[in-house]
């Protein structure tokens, strides 16, 4: 199986290792080896089955974790041809071709051409005497991606070791690159060779001169692939020396007086104990790198991370189409940071491992939607909308079963994006800009608030003291300039969301009542009810109360006097309607009282009708003992002239329908 494995044929290594997983007895580490050839080969969940395997069988190992989330989130991170543009360089051949550096006009890369095919990943302490010598070749640029001859770079000739990866600074006349050791070192009862660095004077034709080792070269452990800032002060490389996370660790040293300083260790959001080879270092600030032990889509995958106060971030994948289930490594960019090369030894190249050119296109960021104040719950199935500042929709998306999304934005353009679901909002949309972006991924985390802030209420009528059914409640959102409204129903209650820290005014009417308002401010408010009840006060052209004797319903002469001038403004004004609400004092049963009020009621519509008032002008109701004027409720003694009080009907004429 582990053959097959360093022949890169996965698919002979799966049956190998397949039949060896039935077996009991078979080490835990040899699952997990299965399982990255089963995601080598793109069979994803078979693979996440066995990770999990190993996880319950090696519980301190933090590598099944991180394999497992990105198998989960691998629909996230891929693109299409419109975000990437990836395709062969024309400088490849049919053996080994990797490392692109640039060089002034053209591109310095390694290969083993016209030796044996040569085997080079399995950790930076893999090669031995009798694999095929790498060599540094360089090509003229003639344009995009299209390249002159294929020549051995400057005036050197066919090493009697592996030159590997270069790396130049101080413009391009000094350079640092990976050999390997002449010392064998004894490991086991193998034979290795360790990997070094070298530094060189570089002439403008490429010939490399007072070429002297690395400081922190040691005979037991390798140090390489360098890269510089732009500076030259500080230079990353990969090493597999103690003390790390893993196999090999990215690290840099600082030069200080022109020496340089002991490495420091990038630290654990780009090292893992798997191997982190191959780092480039843009502008500065963006470390791009190669890993077998973050989540990917199999063997070596392309990562970056970016520096943040004097530490590396956390780590993300490049995404396919950079990345497949092969090897994929030594991204390099051109000044612009969305141009530059890679290798891989994916299907459809001509060698065991070929140089690839890249143009990205889109801004690639992955985003998860949690809910506000409790970020642990998350949020799935939110829609997202991006929008250009005009409001043009340029992408939607969904967020997952575990609340992520992915989006491949425009480079050099604004945008805002906005995040909801039924029952949740973000409470502002994002403005998000890919202007002056490079090749690279972002994180975004969109909180979004969960619908738990109401204003509610009741409107009632300050005549009847009763719910108003129909009365119309506007809420305005002086934050935003937005109005919603509702009608009241039987019941009077209104109820509308709000968002925390805006600034609100409710105003409520209806016909025939003076409207009222109140403010509402929800600063640093985000669940609750606000409750607001609404008492209208009535409008009306003329207003009597009429009083009954006790028992009685008729009409008196002194009631009569009022209800004349009633009338007489009734045909004064046409078009008035005349409302009615006749009440009962407490003493006598509750169903007599309300009988009793109806018929006080109809006894002055049938006064008001015989005075020639249409009765579709008239809205009468009894209401019984409910709405007293004083103390005088059942069981409470009163004397008569406070029962009287309760005995009443008032008379409006108001300028509303009657029905």
């Amino acid at each position: 199986a582990e053959c097959y494995v360093r022949l890169s044929d996965p698919l002979s290594a799966e049956k190998w290792y397949a039949s060896l997983v039935e077996h009991d007895s078979i080490p835990s580490a040899v699952k997990f080896e299965y399982a990255e050839v089963l995601l080598g080969i793109g069979r994803n969940f078979d693979a996440q089955k066995w990770y999990e395997i190993y996880a319950k069988e090696a519980p301190n190992d933090p590598l099944p974790k991180e394999k497992i989330e990105f198998i989960k989130r691998q629909k996230h991170y891929v693109h299409d041809s419109v975000s990437f543009r990836v395709v062969p360089a024309n400088i490849n051949s049919i053996h080994s071709d990797f490392g692109a550096a640039y060089f002034r006009k053209g591109l310095v890369f390694v290969s083993s051409r016209d030796q044996d095919l040569f085997i080079k990943r399995e950790s930076l302490s893999s090669l031995t005497e009798d694999e095929a010598m790498l060599n540094l070749f360089h090509a003229e640029k003639q344009n995009e991606n299209t390249y002159g001859p294929v020549k051995l770079f400057g005036n050197n000739k066919i090493s009697l070791y592996h030159d590997g990866p270069i790396a130049f600074y101080d413009n391009y006349t000094k350079a640092a690159f990976t050999r390997n050791s002449h010392v064998h070192i004894k490991n086991g009862n193998k034979m290795r060779m360790n990997l070094h660095l070298f530094f060189a004077d570089v002439d403008p034709s490429g010939a490399l001169s007072n070429i002297k080792p690395f400081v922190y070269n040691f005979e037991n452990y390798s140090s390489a692939h360098a890269s510089f800032s732009k500076d030259g002060k500080v230079m990353f490389f990969a090493s597999d020396m103690p003390h790390g996370f893993g196999g090999s660790d990215i690290y840099y040293c600082l030069n200080k007086n022109g020496e340089w300083g002991e490495p420091i260790n990038a630290g654990p959001n780009v090292n893992t104990p798997g191997e982190e080879l191959y780092p480039f270092i843009y502008n500065d600030s963006t470390l791009y790198f190669s890993s077998t032990g973050h989540g990917g889509f199999g063997g070596l995958d392309n990562f970056i991370s970016f520096q943040r106060k004097g530490k590396f971030r956390r780590a993300y994948n490049l995404g396919y189409s950079l990345n497949t289930p092969y090897d994929d490594f030594g991204v390099v960019t051109d000044s612009t940071g969305r141009v530059g090369y890679m290798s891989s030894n994916r299907s459809g190249g001509m060698g065991l491992d070929d140089i690839y050119f890249f143009v990205s296109s889109r801004f690639f960021a992955i985003g998860q939607t949690r809910e506000l104040g409790n970020l642990t719950n998350i949020v799935k199935g939110a829609s997202i909308m991006v929008k250009d500042l005009k409001g043009n929709l340029v992408d939607s998306t969904k967020s997952d079963e575990d609340g992520y999304f992915n989006l491949d934005l425009p480079l050099d353009q604004d945008f805002s994006i906005s995040a909801s679901k039924e029952g949740y909002d973000m409470l502002e949309d994002v403005g998000y800009s890919t202007r002056g972006r490079y090749l690279g991924v972002d994180s975004l985390l969109f909180p979004l608030w969960k619908h738990t802030l109401y204003v509610k209420g009741k409107v009632y009528s300050n005549e009847t003291n009763t719910f108003l059914p129909g009365a119309t409640v506007l809420l305005e959102n002086q934050t935003e300039n937005k109005i919603d409204s509702v009608k009241v129903g039987d019941d009077g209650q209104y109820s509308f969301l709000v968002f925390p820290n805006k600034k609100y005014h409710i105003h409520v009417r209806k016909r025939g009542y003076i409207p009222a308002g109140f403010d509402i401010s929800t600063k640093d408010l985000y669940k609750g009810e606000l409750l607001n009840d609404v008492v209208l006060e009535e409008v009306y052209v003329e207003k009597d109360t009429i009083h009954f004797g006790y028992n009685k319903f008729d009409v008196t002469e002194a009631s009569a006097k009022l209800m004349d001038k009633i009338a007489r403004t009734l045909k004064k004004y046409p078009n008035t309607t005349l409302t009615i609400r006749a009440h009962a004092d407490s003493r006598g049963a509750a169903w007599y009282n309300d009988f009793l009020s109806n018929e006080r009621a109809q006894a002055l519509v049938k006064y008001f009708t015989d005075k020639g008032i249409a009765k579709k002008r008239i809205n009468a109701k009894g209401f019984g003992e409910t709405l007293l004027l004083n103390r005088c409720r059942d069981g409470v003694t009163c004397t008569e002239q406070e029962h009287a009080v309760n005995r009443r009907a008032e008379v409006k004429v108001q300028d509303i329908p009657a029905h």
